[in-house]
């Protein structure tokens, strides 16, 4: 047993002096990093990052060459990350935050006075060259842009591919089309609503200017209930692209969703003071009219929608519905008064002339719903009722009212 823990020592000995310390070498390292040689070239990096006498200077701030250590260390770990060899890939799971920092600090130690550390081969000029701090940037960059695309597209990893996109932005952050691809597409598929929405700001900010940005932004805003947040892009939206009416609709929801009809009232009406406004104008104006209960408005909203669109059944809908209602207005002031004495009786009977009046109002109207839409079930019973009461007055529409009934029922309508 002595003699085999003798000969393990020994072993351990020899190991021990054929094992040379790794020297710090910065020059090593890239080298290494182009032959790819990424275990050594991390293994010389490390040791080099860490050495006083490479990056301290005499007077004990950072030396000339220290900038230029954490950058190559930044590209050593990028190509570790980005590497498809798992027994790099294995060296450091962490590896693209690692490169984040290290090139943070490069930048940091440098303060803008360089423009380039490395030399790399350019296959336009067959020679290797300065490549500037952009290039290297735009070189990982359009690396992981493929990888994230991949992901997104083929593997339908949203969450993953986003992560990838991430990287891209660090490389490239004010890129437009980057932006917009990471806020439009790739954060919202990932449920990353916050994310989303803060990469399309960014975008704007670098100067994007599609259409789609606004209408992505408008809508993670209002999925997150952000009301107000989606108000302010809304009205940015419909500044910037004033022939598209989505925004002013959008806007009109919006103050209906929060409650500031009055508002949204003056902005539909001040749109249809310039003589531009559409029928969708005119009927959301007369919907929100009806919510502040101002009737008359209301119902001249309808009429001027109808004027620009004679088939617009939702107006017409609107009206008819209006109409019923004072039907109804008057035949409960009628019933409230019990006709016992000649007063009553005599208005009792102009009430029964006044609800006759209000019908024939309210008949033109619905028979235009059913023109408009036959076998809606809602208008079919409206019309109904509307013949069923015409009746009381004229034998006539007790003809209209059969039939009425028949083709309701041959639509599987219950009808008494």
């Amino acid at each position: 047993m002595k003699k085999l823990v003798f000969v393990l020592a020994m072993i351990a000995s020899v190991a021990a002096v054929g094992q040379k310390p790794i020297k710090p070498n910065i020059s090593k390292a890239e080298k290494d990093l182009k032959a790819g040689k990424l275990d050594e070239a991390k293994a010389v990096i490390d040791a080099t990052v860490v050495a006083p006498e490479v990056m301290e200077s005499k007077k004990g701030g950072p030396s000339k060459d220290a900038a230029k250590a954490w950058y190559v260390k930044g590209m050593i770990y990028a190509a570790l990350d980005t590497t498809k060899e798992a027994k790099f890939k294995s060296l450091e799971p962490n590896a693209f935050n690692i490169a984040k920092e290290s090139f943070e600090k490069a930048m940091q130690i440098d303060g803008g006075k360089s423009k380039s550390f490395v030399q790399l081969p350019d296959p336009a000029i067959g020679f290797p060259r300065d490549f500037t701090f952009d290039e290297v940037s735009r070189k990982y960059a359009d690396h992981y842009y493929m990888k994230a695309a991949n992901v997104y597209e083929q593997d339908k990893d949203y969450a993953r591919a986003f992560e990838e996109i991430k990287k891209v932005v660090y490389f490239i952050p004010n890129d437009t089309s980057i932006l917009f691809n990471a806020g439009v597409f790739f954060a919202s598929a990932a449920k990353d609503y916050d994310a989303s929405a803060d990469y399309i700001q960014k975008y704007f900010a670098s100067g994007g200017k599609q259409i789609d940005a606004y209408r992505q932004l408008i809508a993670v805003y209002a999925s997150q209930k952000k009301n107000e947040e989606a108000l302010k892009a809304v009205r940015e939206a419909a500044a910037k692209f004033p022939n598209e009416s989505e925004f002013a609709q959008s806007e009109i929801a919006l103050l209906y969703d929060m409650g500031r009809l009055p508002e949204a009232r003056a902005s539909l009406e001040a749109k249809a003071g310039t003589g531009k406004a559409d029928r969708a104008t005119y009927y959301n104006l007369g919907v929100i009219c009806l919510k502040l209960n101002d009737q008359p408005a209301a119902e001249k909203a309808f009429n001027e929608a109808i004027k620009l669109d004679k088939d617009d059944f939702d107006s017409y809908a609107q009206l008819a519905d209006l109409k019923y209602k004072e039907v109804r207005k008057v035949r409960d002031a009628r019933n409230d008064i019990a006709g016992k004495n000649d007063a009553e009786i005599k208005k009792r009977q102009e009430l029964f002339q006044q609800i006759k009046t209000k019908l024939l109002e309210a008949l033109p109207y619905w028979e235009k719903c059913e023109q408009l839409k036959p076998s809606e079930e809602s208008v079919l019973y409206g019309l109904l009722s509307v013949y069923g009461e015409l009746s009381a007055y004229d034998e006539a529409y007790e003809a209209k009212s059969k039939k009425l009934a028949a083709k309701m029922k041959s639509l599987g309508l219950e009808v008494d």
